[in-house]
Parts: C-alpha cells; sequence; structure tokens
C-alpha cells in the first residue's frame, strides 16, 4: 500500500513519534506519551508499528526512502516517463501529512545509529538515481540537484507553479550542460 493511502491514526503516531523523538531526544519518550500525543491508543499503535519506539522511527526511514526519495518502483516510473514534477508533488503532499520529517531527517543522518546509518545509505541511493537521470551531471551539480530537490519537498507554503517552474529550470539546464 502506498503511503498517500495510509489513513489518519498512521500519520497521527508517526508525526507524533518523529516530533517527540526532536523534542525529547532520540528514544527518550514513552509509548504512552505518545498515545497522549497522537490521541491513538497503544492497542492500536502496537498494530500499526509493533512495540517498539525504534520500529516506529525505522517506519519513518522506510518513508524516507520509498517516498521522498522517491526509490519505489512507481516514483521510477514517474521519473522514467519524465513525470518528475509530479513524483515531486506527491512527496510535498506526504510531507503536509509529516510536517517533521524533513527535521527527523537532519537531526539523524549524521548520527551513528541504525537509523543514521540507513539514513545515509538512502542518500546514496537518491544520488544514484540522480545521476541515472542526470548522467552528463557533473558530482557538484548533482549535489545541487539532491539539494534543491530537498528543499522542493520540505519548504512549506511553496506554490505548485514555483515546484513546476524550479523542476523546469533543472531540466533545462541539464539539457544544455
Amino acid at each position: 500500500m502506498s503511503h498517500l493511502n495510509k489513513d489518519e491514526t498512521f500519520w497521527s503516531v508517526l508525526n507524533s513519534a518523529i516530533e517527540l523523538d526532536f523534542r525529547r531526544g532520540h528514544l527518550r519518550w514513552s509509548m504512552s506519551e505518545l498515545s497522549r500525543s497522537s490521541k491513538v491508543t497503544r492497542s492500536l499503535i502496537y498494530y500499526y508499528f509493533g512495540k517498539s519506539k525504534e520500529s516506529i522511527l525505522l517506519e519513518a526511514v522506510k518513508l524516507l526512502g520509498e517516498e521522498f526519495f522517491g526509490l519505489n518502483s512507481a516514483r521510477i516510473d514517474l521519473w522514467k516517463n519524465g513525470q518528475i514534477f509530479e513524483s515531486i508533488l506527491q512527496t510535498r503532499r506526504l510531507a503536509e501529512k509529516c510536517p517533521h520529517m524533513g527535521t527527523f531527517y537532519m537531526v539523524h543522518r549524521d548520527e551513528q545509529t541504525e537509523i543514521g546509518t540507513s539514513l545515509r545509505q538512502l542518500e546514496t541511493e537518491y544520488k544514484q538515481k540522480l545521476k541515472r537521470f542526470f548522467a552528463k551531471a557533473s558530482e557538484p551539480a548533482l549535489d545541487g540537484v539532491f539539494g534543491l530537490f530537498m528543499g522542493l519537498v520540505i519548504t512549506p507554503r511553496l506554490s505548485d507553479e514555483a515546484v513546476r517552474r524550479a523542476v523546469d529550470v533543472v531540466l533545462q539546464l541539464s539539457k544544455t550542460g
């Protein structure tokens, strides 16, 4: 099932876990706090995510890879069909449902934990994806595209038209070298 189709309970728990982890410190929160914060019973949290706090955060990492970095097959297909804007727009819609995801990524990416290692691996995979689609681009250019696309995803209150224009500029520049 696509993360876009997850219900509000899933998003409430995931958002609350990410926010608690940021505000209280890595895994320095309880399932009871998560239940209160998300307004979801612990039994329902266990149903969705299991009993481990880390398993909830690993779901966030999975979401980052599949949807934010667009590493799932549906997103790859959009890119192959020249629909990069549409892919980024889908990610923006997810970012609206999970507004602390960018913070989660930034806080954990350099940590020497399973989550940090997983995030760095996802970055590597995403940069490989960028290299396939922008084969003529230099490494610094690919790093710039990475930063621009991440910014387009997590920056609030950008119009869809602003996102479209930014993607169009990147695509035009990639054709001219």
